[in-house]
């Protein structure tokens, strides 16, 4: 991975302006496409959200614009590439810092998801006057390097924490 790359999910951790529409708690839809190597159930009434970033995958948001949750379902092809999740991390808040922000992590857990091995780790973020809070995922599977993240107002990420562990809890691998 990149220190480009992950400057870039740094800056969009801390992005304010998405485009979504409402919750509805606990509906799902089933998400499959086979341009994306997993398939996975995410709530309804959340919006995509489309950024011209290079990542591929599934990105949804809560409200309209900010403040607004973001779940981020992105996957990178690993070429080949043998990957340290730690130092990804790493990596990633180094970005993050480098970007003027700044993180506390609050814990750090190893997870599996559809048989994916990965690494959690929630952090607290601040940048220009917003308090943020965060889930991170990232997998290491065999192809692809996945990042799954739940971003949010550090006031509500408690509120839509459920719904993102049940997306994670659906996700299937292909």
């Amino acid at each position: 991975m990149t220190s480009k790359r992950m400057s870039l999910l740094a800056a969009l951790a801390l992005s304010g302006t998405v485009a979504a529409q409402g919750t509805a708690p606990g509906k799902t839809i089933r998400v499959s496409d086979p341009a994306i190597p997993f398939t996975i159930s995410l709530p309804t009434g959340w919006l995509g959200v489309r950024f011209n970033d290079g990542l591929r995958g599934v990105n949804i948001a809560s409200a309209p614009k900010a403040p607004a949750a973001l779940m981020r379902f992105t996957f990178i092809p690993k070429q080949g590439q043998s990957l340290d999740l730690a130092n990804e991390f790493r990596a990633f808040e180094g970005a993050v810092t480098q970007g003027g922000g700044t993180l506390k992590l609050l814990s750090s857990s190893t997870a599996r998801y559809g048989g994916v091995t990965g690494l959690t780790h929630v952090y607290t973020l601040s940048e220009k006057g917003k308090n943020l809070k965060m889930q991170i995922w990232f997998g290491n599977g065999r192809k692809n390097f996945y990042n799954f993240q739940l971003t949010d107002a550090a006031t509500d990420f408690s509120k839509h924490l459920p719904l993102f562990t049940a997306a994670l809890a659906s996700v299937q691998f292909q």
